[in-house]
């Protein structure tokens, strides 16, 4: 008697996923389709999504063989991604960055470390900080215009280094004419570590951009960024960089 079990999961950022593994990779194509046992007309065709399917050990072996982790799960997996800390981070509304910027006053030289959100619950503000969630008010500095959509992703810089990717959870932004603010729950950050060892925003990003105030900034409204990224899917193939530069932090 014969057991068999079958599931699949539909992942429509795999395609820019693997395409950024191969950028990022130390060898030539070539080379990495010879370890695979794969041919690179195979490749190039899940590159472009031209394939339906890809079996689930290939999958393994190409994350093996690039030091990657391309975050798939089954809906009973036990498997664990414990790069990222999350369980398959979806990047696909990723494309607004903000800039944090500590007055010199402030005593903190980082805003919204873990410290810091547990102070805001503690004043009083409307914070969760529980396990894994955490949910806090993001500060901008005066009136905000800026067509943030619930479940938009933004990338929060200070310092020169990406220490937070958040989502945004309310409608409109709320607050006083000095300050604006929107409710958003990480989604990426690293709590735990010394953020002046977190690597250079370009590492991150691949380009370096350095918005001027707190406003949030779409990324395509950089010259910078629309010369780095170019082509129809190039906000796509952006999204699947970062997360495989943000699962090797």
């Amino acid at each position: 008697m014969r057991v068999r079990k079958i599931q699949e999961v539909n992942c429509h950022n795999l395609p820019g996923q693997l395409l950024a593994a191969r950028r990022g990779a130390d060898r030539s194509l070539l080379q990495i389709c010879k370890r695979l046992d794969i041919s690179p007309t195979y490749w190039y065709r899940l590159e472009r999504g031209e394939t339906d399917t890809i079996n689930y050990d290939l999958l393994q072996k190409i994350e093996q063989e690039l030091s990657c982790d391309f975050g798939i799960e089954f809906p009973d997996s036990q498997r664990r991604n414990s790069k990222k800390g999350r369980q398959g981070m979806d990047l696909s509304r990723l494309q607004w960055i903000k800039v944090v910027t500590p007055p010199a006053d402030y005593k903190s030289h980082w805003a919204y470390t873990h410290q810091e959100i547990e102070g805001m619950k503690k004043s009083g503000l409307q914070v969760i900080s529980h396990d894994s969630t955490t949910i806090f008010p993001l500060g901008f500095r005066g009136k905000q215009s800026a067509r943030l959509d619930v479940g938009d992703l933004i990338v929060l810089k200070q310092h020169a280094k990406i220490t937070h990717i958040v989502e945004v959870l309310d409608e409109q932004f709320f607050g006083t004419d000095e300050w604006s603010h929107r409710y958003v729950k990480i989604i990426w950050w690293k709590p735990d570590i010394d953020w002046d060892t977190l690597p250079h925003s370009k590492e991150v990003l691949g380009v370096d951009l350095t918005p001027m105030k707190g406003t949030p900034y779409l990324f395509d409204s950089f010259e910078a960024f629309r010369n780095t990224w170019q082509g129809t899917d190039s906000l796509k193939e952006f999204q699947a960089f970062v997360l495989e530069k943000l699962a090797k932090i």
